[in-house]
C-alpha cells in the first residue's frame, strides 16, 4: 500500500521528502477507527502504524528500549519488513496466514521476539495463530520444525512435532538438528523410537492363546502349530522393527501363519492374536 506520510513525518524523518509516496503495511496502517499514535520504520523503508499501549503492555523492555520516551512518535528498527510484520501479528494476536511465513521466518520471528522482550511461550501458546502455523509446518518438515521449537523451549509445540517424527529415520539427523534441538529433547526423541521398537517386541512375543484341547488338536498339536510358527514369524519380524513399523508389515509375516493350519479353531486363535497385537500397536505412544 503506498499512502502520503506527510502528515506522520517532518521533511528531515527518516529521509522523508515532502510529497513522497511510500510503502506501508497492508495490515498496520493509519486508521480512523484505531488510530496509531507510533510510527514504525523498517531496515526496508516500509511504514508500520502501532499502538504504543499495546506493544508496551506484551513488552518487557519498552519495545527493545525504542518506546522509552513516551512523546516518541516515530522509531526505526533493524529487522526488515516481513520479520516486522509478524512480530507485530504475534504481539496484536492476528492470523498471519495470508502472508504464508516460512518456517525460516517463523525461526527469524523467535529470534526477534525476545530482543523486544515479547514472551516467546506465550505468543506461540496452543490458542495463538503461531502455535498451528508452526505445526503444519511440521508436516512437511518434521526436523526442522522439531529442532526450532526445542531450541526455543516450546514444549507443547514440541511434544506435537515428534508424532511426524515417528516415520524420520534417526540417522537422518544433521549435527545442526541435534545442536538446535539441544541434549535433552534429542535424547527424547531417541528413546521414542527405541522405546516404541522395544515395546512393539514385547507385543509380538506371546504366541495365540489356543483353544480348549480336542481330539482332532490336543495341546501338544496346539503347541507345534501356533507357538512354534508364532516364534519363527516374530524372529523374522525383529529383524526389521522400526519405530513406525505398518500394520500392513506384520500382516504380511503373521497373517499366511493360518494357511497352512487344519484346525480352524486354531486359524481363529490366530486371527485373534493379530487383532489384539494391532489394536495394542495403534496405542502406543507417539510423541516424547
Amino acid at each position: 500500500m503506498d499512502l502520503d506520510l506527510s502528515s506522520y513525518l517532518t521533511d528531515s524523518d527518516v529521509g522523508h521528502q515532502p510529497n513522497e509516496m511510500v510503502s506501508i503495511s497492508t495490515t498496520f496502517y493509519p486508521r480512523d477507527d484505531y488510530p496509531g499514535d507510533l510510527l514504525i520504520v523498517t531496515a526496508d523503508s516500509v511504514y508500520f502504524v502501532v499502538h504504543k499501549r499495546v506493544l508496551l503492555e506484551h513488552s518487557s523492555n519498552k519495545f527493545k528500549g525504542y518506546i522509552d520516551n513516551p512523546e516518541l512518535s516515530w522509531i526505526q528498527v533493524a529487522e526488515s519488513s516481513t520479520i516486522l510484520n509478524l512480530i507485530l501479528h504475534a504481539i496484536y494476536d492476528f492470523d498471519p496466514t495470508s502472508y504464508k511465513p516460512t518456517l525460516s521466518q517463523i525461526s527469524d520471528l523467535l529470534d526477534a521476539l525476545p530482543l523486544y522482550g515479547i514472551d516467546v511461550i506465550d505468543r506461540f501458546s496452543e490458542d495463538k495463530h503461531f502455535f498451528q502455523m508452526t505445526l503444519d509446518h511440521a508436516l512437511v518438515s518434521g526436523l526442522e520444525a522439531y529442532a526450532l521449537v526445542c531450541k526455543h523451549s516450546l514444549e507443547v509445540l514440541a511434544v506435537k512435532c515428534s508424532h511426524h517424527l515417528v516415520s524420520v529415520p534417526l540417522h537422518n539427523l544433521t549435527d545442526e538438528n541435534c545442536i538446535s534441538m539441544g541434549p535433552i529433547y534429542l535424547r527424547r526423541l531417541v528413546f521414542l523410537h527405541l522405546g516404541r521398537v522395544e515395546r512393539l517386541k514385547l507385543l509380538l512375543r506371546p504366541p495365540p492363546s489356543g483353544h480348549t484341547p480336542s481330539l482332532l488338536c490336543d495341546a501338544l498339536d496346539q503347541r507345534t502349530r501356533l507357538e512354534k510358527p508364532w516364534r519363527e514369524a516374530v524372529n523374522e519380524l525383529s529383524w526389521n522393527l522400526t519405530a513406525d513399523t505398518p500394520l500392513s508389515q506384520l500382516q504380511s509375516v503373521l497373517g499366511p501363519l493360518t494357511e497352512k493350519l487344519p484346525c480352524g479353531e486354531c486359524q481363529l486363535a490366530i486371527k485373534e492374536r493379530i487383532r489384539k497385537l494391532f489394536i495394542d500397536w495403534t496405542m502406543v505412544k507417539t510423541t516424547i
